[in-house]
């Protein structure tokens, strides 16, 4: 599915895609805006189960334009090619396989009979575009205070090959770096020994072209991990991500859900 800008029937089928799967799994879906965009945001609520606790989960579903065809090692740079362990194709890092890893993570976590909490996700059109208004801003503006979660979970993390360490982002607009040691519990016991690093996912286009990072409430907890790697390539040709990577992902993200549905912030 190329949805990238100028390609509106692209992204009407990942729209639809997205769509059909989280309603599939008890989600209640909203987009506005429509109107003022091809590249809408896709509201997506989950009432939770057995938990009192929310979340703000953010990814996209557009992807960067393909620059020279003729560069890829993979046959055809929209249809997914795993080549020796590494899953070639636009969109596989940023942001479709951690997007499609975490829905898979969902349906998981929701056939179990374990606690869920209660979940906005929200997933925009507008997160490759570089020039114009992104109408996205003004929908994260207005559905993150109206939501009220303490936790925001970023479309991605990284991870270092030199020493093959999963790192996780931990970062807040206001609150000290001692003040967010009581959340290293959460990421240690739902991750593979992390190397913590108080900061947020670098944007290529700033914070203020983020809708999450530029929304975030000040005294928000910010988090982010997940399976990409310096191998990962976006917004340049042969992008890919370690299959392993991604499948420890889809595991990690579930196990995260679960334990955040249970837990206490008692700082």
């Amino acid at each position: 599915m190329p949805s990238v800008v100028g390609h509106p029937q692209g992204n009407i089928e990942a729209i639809a895609f997205v769509i059909k799967f989280l309603e599939g799994l008890g989600f209640d879906i909203r987009i506005t805006d429509i109107e003022k965009t091809e590249q809408p945001t896709i509201i997506a609520h989950y009432p939770g189960r057995l938990s009192d606790n929310k979340i703000v989960i953010y990814g996209h579903y557009d992807v960067a334009p393909v620059k020279e065809l003729n560069s890829w090692v993979s046959e055809e740079a929209f249809t997914l090619e795993n080549i020796n362990g590494r899953l070639y194709g636009r969109g596989i890092a940023d942001n479709k396989g951690p997007l499609m890893a975490r829905m898979i993570a969902l349906k998981s976590l929701i056939l179990s009979d374990k606690a869920i909490p209660e979940i906005l996700w929200l997933i925009q059109g507008e997160e490759e575009i570089t020039q114009g208004d992104r109408v996205a801003h003004d929908i994260f503006k207005d559905e993150i205070p109206a939501f009220g979660a303490p936790v925001y979970i970023e479309e991605t993390g990284f991870n270092d090959l030199d020493s093959n360490t999963q790192i996780a982002f931990l970062w807040s607009p206001d609150k000290s770096d001692s003040e967010l040691i009581p959340w290293h519990s959460l990421l240690e016991s739902s991750l593979d020994s992390p190397r913590i690093e108080y900061r947020h996912l670098n944007k290529l286009n700033g914070i203020k072209a983020c809708p999450l990072l530029y929304n975030l409430p000040k005294n928000a907890v910010y988090m982010g991990f997940g399976p990409n790697d310096r191998l990962h390539f976006i917004h340049r040709d042969n992008e890919s991500l370690n299959e392993n990577k991604l499948l420890k992902h889809q595991q990690q993200f579930e196990k995260f859900l679960a334990n955040y549905a249970l837990y206490n912030d008692e700082s």
